[in-house]
């Protein structure tokens, strides 16, 4: 009775030794344990408010729809987080321009026509703004999205022109 105790203690053992190493490459595995690919996969990381993703690049956005909004932009900020944006959403297509009263750090603007796609990028654009000569940005074709971003988020995530543009979790 005992031997036969004694055996199945033993075969209990070897049974979740070889459970808890049973992880890919003889890594050590626990049912606690992350999988390290959940947690790096973007699927996990999605963010939980509204968002745009182009060229892969998931972006969370603020929403600015009422003209209010839109006039104010991201005037009087002193800054936005660098993975950030805010998207000017139009009622309808159009040639939309922008211009940087009581703006305080450069950004790039994404313009996006109808068709959800990337139709130009207006770099580095200055915080700079003359009331007696104001400069104001807009390109060549008409737009229903604008994505206001901090100046180099284009080039440093490879966003250009032609290149498609979905929104999620928009209200």
């Amino acid at each position: 009775m005992i031997k036969k105790s004694i055996f199945f203690l033993i075969l209990g053992i070897i049974a979740i030794a070889g459970f808890l190493f049973s992880g890919q490459e003889g890594s050590f595995y626990t049912p606690f344990a992350t999988d390290k690919q959940a947690l790096l996969s973007k699927e996990y990381s999605r963010p939980q408010g509204p968002y745009v993703i182009i060229e892969g690049t998931e972006i969370p956005v603020e929403i600015a729809t009422t003209s209010m909004a839109v006039q104010k932009g991201l005037s009087g900020r002193a800054s936005l987080d660098s993975d950030k944006g805010m998207l000017f959403i139009f009622a309808k297509l159009d040639w939309h321009r922008f211009w940087m009263p009581d703006m305080y750090f450069p950004i790039d603007i994404i313009w996006i026509d109808k068709n959800k796609k990337v139709v130009g990028i207006s770099k580095n654009v200055s915080p700079e703004f003359d009331p007696a000569n104001p400069r104001f940005y807009q390109i060549s074709k008409p737009t229903q999205f604008v994505l206001e971003v901090n100046a180099g988020f284009s080039d440093a995530y490879g966003i250009n022109p032609g290149d498609p543009v979905s929104f999620h979790n928009l209200k």
